[in-house]
């Protein structure tokens, strides 16, 4: 997320192997011990594969779309250049569907069932990340991208538990405190002045969410305003926020602020506030970053700021970025590229140059340590972990927080000031 949120301890099944004769079983074990072409030796000649763990099905499908092309293009890539000493690398991916812990617990057994799966990459799979501990276990490399509070809880009490886990996504602290900082700017430069200085905050009931909001609502006290309500809906999908925006349009805040990452949501919920809409600013969290929120919200969705952590640095000026967006159009017909499929992309990238060190992708711990020593120019910026909590790091010189508002149907990159290719403007709302 953002976005938002991804896991070899379950029994491999016998399929149709239990129908072997003891004779013929015996004789297997036989050859494999002769090195005579048992599985873990297939296994060691075999496509590398890399294991993808997304929301390919159901309300958040449009992300695991994101992710499974990150992943497929950079494997395209990595394989046109000859892959790993001879191997190709091959994706297999696990449908995490609603991120429950059923549906997340059967991909990581789908995946850790296969044993050429040398590593797991996702965007975000469960909204705890409790698979973090399964692949820890089983000395899996698992490359996420987010709930990064959710990681830092994981990992930080005894990082060295956990040495083939990182976050290639730095604290999400920043979602909280960075649209602050730049109401701090605008009211500064006189670009923007509150009436009342309120805030109306309305969260989905989930960690990503809820981390984002508290982090908010500390960050717009510290800078003098109020949170005039701070309204937890339910998890899933909502398609009437009429009573919701009743309360809003009643408190009629300066700053309307909603987490919900949904993209079907967000879109719901700002089509039903323009019915009737306050002179507040409308901050929505991850969903405008997906390149579906453009296409359905059309020019519905001007004026609307949102931020990001994990997708390309969209500057003109900043090489990576451009290079993966050319990329990323020639194989999929489109310059926006999803930010789950950058979080992807790059993961299998820091994975493949990682093991190329090592050299044995069975080494897990190795490969795991020559991660966390990695400094990466990605698309999104300069990715170097943090050893204490093994996510990226993040400002303006590593994985800036870059602060977008929709204009003319187009996502216009407003802050930070290095990477800043226009300026904030009231939304059209407002100016009627």
């Amino acid at each position: 997320m953002t976005a938002p949120r991804t896991t070899r301890k379950f029994r491999r099944s016998r399929g149709p192997a239990a129908a072997l004769t003891a004779a013929a079983a015996a004789g297997s074990l036989l050859l494999a011990a002769c090195g005579s072409g048992g599985t873990a030796t297939a296994a060691s000649e075999g496509p590398i594969k890399i294991g993808l763990l997304a929301t390919l099905t159901g309300a958040s499908a449009a992300d695991g779309l994101g992710a499974q092309r990150g992943a497929e293009l950079a494997i395209k890539e990595l394989n046109a250049r000859g892959g790993f000493r001879g191997r190709t690398f091959e994706l297999k991916s696990a449908d995490t569907k609603n991120e429950s812990n059923d549906t997340v617990t059967a991909g990581v057994q789908d995946l850790q069932s296969d044993e050429a799966v040398k590593a797991v990459v996702s965007g975000y799979a469960s909204t705890t990340n409790f698979e973090i501990n399964n692949f820890a276990r089983s000395k899996t490399i698992y490359l996420i991208g987010g709930s990064t509070a959710q990681t830092e809880a994981i990992v930080k009490p005894d990082p060295s538990k956990f040495p083939t886990i990182w976050s290639v996504t730095p604290s999400y602290d920043a979602y909280g405190t960075g649209p602050v900082d730049v109401l701090a700017q605008w009211t500064g430069d006189g670009s923007y002045t509150p009436r009342t200085k309120t805030a109306y905050i309305v969260t989905s009931d989930n960690p990503y969410s809820q981390g984002i909001s508290t982090g908010m609502s500390e960050a717009l006290a510290d800078k003098g305003w109020t949170v005039v309500r701070n309204q937890t809906i339910p998890f899933g999908p909502v398609n009437d926020w009429g009573s919701v925006l009743a309360d809003v349009r009643a408190k009629n805040p300066d700053l309307i602020v909603n987490t919900d990452y949904q993209v079907s949501n967000e879109i719901a919920f700002l089509r039903q506030f323009l019915q009737n809409p306050t002179q507040s600013l409308m901050f929505l969290q991850y969903g405008p970053n997906q390149p579906e929120f453009a296409k359905a919200a059309g020019a519905d969705g001007d004026g609307v700021l949102f931020n990001n952590l994990a997708g390309t640095v969209t500057s003109p000026a900043y090489e990576p970025a451009q290079a993966l967006t050319k990329a990323y159009q020639a194989a999929y017909g489109t310059d926006q590229v999803d930010p789950q499929a950058v979080i992807t992309y790059e993961s299998v990238m820091i994975y493949a140059a990682a093991l190329e060190k090592v050299g044995d992708p069975d080494k897990t711990t190795e490969v795991g340590a020559a991660i966390g020593a990695s400094t990466t120019q990605s698309a999104g910026g300069t990715i170097s972990f943090d050893p204490a909590t093994h996510l990226a790091k993040q400002g303006d010189d590593f994985v800036p927080l870059q602060s977008y508002q929709m204009q003319n149907q187009q996502k216009v990159l407003i802050a930070p000031a290095k990477y800043a290719t226009g300026k904030f403007v009231l939304p059209p709302w407002m100016k009627k």
